[in-house]
């Protein structure tokens, strides 16, 4: 009994410091406000609620594509790599309350926004941020993961140790300015086959959502027209060695949908995505834009919205 007791002893004091780091993580993934574009975002929208006019959604071709410091009203990006239009939802009804101001909500669609929740795809990763971030769970999340409570466990081992190492600061949130938007002055391969194999990439993720999706989407809409708050849908210009390889089938269904919304709900639909406005030194890679791109787009999504 007595040794018993020895080795248990033993193993608490073994333990004990891989306990105290653990939560000395969790800790400081939870606090730090840049150890992901999530917290930083987050941040950043909390201190400017009561002030914000226009609020920018949808997934990184807006977040990288559209410029608030270009608007003529208040405006933040609360868009963010992959997001999709589930948690455009439900994030801008989460702060709806706070956003007293808020005027107008601009809906970025994509070639592939109808395609598929995050829940089914590699970076299904990311709904755990946006659980332990702003506490939305997908209704498909387990309620006995670990994750669904642990930041460590979210944000990975590996991953929470090189953060350690950098003092908890991740170098694509520190890149995202105050007004929440991620300038890009990197450039990137654009070329015919790099342009198909992302265009691939979005077809292989068809996981014939878009009924659910849209039934989504419309409810959200519904939601915001009922507050009197105008809903902009902007389709983001992609360059020629991508829209070339998109299924037209599938670019006339997105657009006859969204083009039924506007119709229903008085919504305005800007659809830039094959304009010629936009040349290759407008992007950064096949289907995002650069610095100089986003703020040839978002100034004219400002002066449209003016007129």
């Amino acid at each position: 009994m007595y040794s018993q007791k020895k080795i248990l002893i033993k193993l608490l004091f073994l333990f004990l410091p891989f306990t105290i780091i653990f939560f000395f993580l969790e800790h400081q993934l939870k606090t730090k406000p840049f150890v992901s574009s999530y917290s930083i975002k987050k941040k950043y929208l909390e201190t400017q609620l009561d002030s914000i006019e226009t609020l920018i959604l949808g997934s990184s071709q807006a977040f990288n594509g559209i410029d608030p410091i270009c608007f003529s009203t208040k405006t933040f990006n609360l868009a963010n790599v992959s997001q999709t239009l589930y948690y455009d939802k439900r994030l801008t009804l989460q702060y709806l309350p706070k956003l007293t101001k808020l005027k107008t909500v601009i809906i970025n669609i994509g070639y592939f926004s109808f395609f598929y929740q995050l829940f089914d795809i590699k970076e299904s990763w990311r709904d755990y941020y946006y659980l332990q971030h702003f506490g939305i769970k997908y209704y498909q999340l387990s309620n006995f993961s670990l994750t669904n409570y642990s930041a460590v466990l979210t944000y990975k081992i590996p991953h929470t140790f090189k953060l350690l190492l950098k003092n908890f600061k991740d170098e694509t949130a520190i890149e995202i300015l105050r007004n929440g938007y991620q300038p890009k002055f990197i450039q990137e391969t654009i070329s015919d086959s790099v342009g198909l194999k992302r265009v691939t990439l979005h077809n292989d993720e068809n996981f014939k959502r878009r009924t659910e999706i849209e039934k989504d989407l419309e409810d959200f809409i519904k939601q915001l027209s009922n507050k009197k708050i105008n809903v902009v849908f902007v389709t983001t210009p992609v360059f020629n060695t991508y829209s070339k390889f998109c299924n037209n089938k599938i670019i006339d269904t997105n657009n006859n949908f969204i083009s039924s919304l506007c119709k229903k709900y008085n919504c305005k639909y800007l659809n830039y995505f094959s304009d010629l406005k936009f040349e290759k030194t407008d992007f950064f890679d096949n289907d995002h834009l650069k610095y100089n791109g986003a703020k040839k787009l978002s100034t004219l999504i400002n002066d449209t919205l003016k007129e």
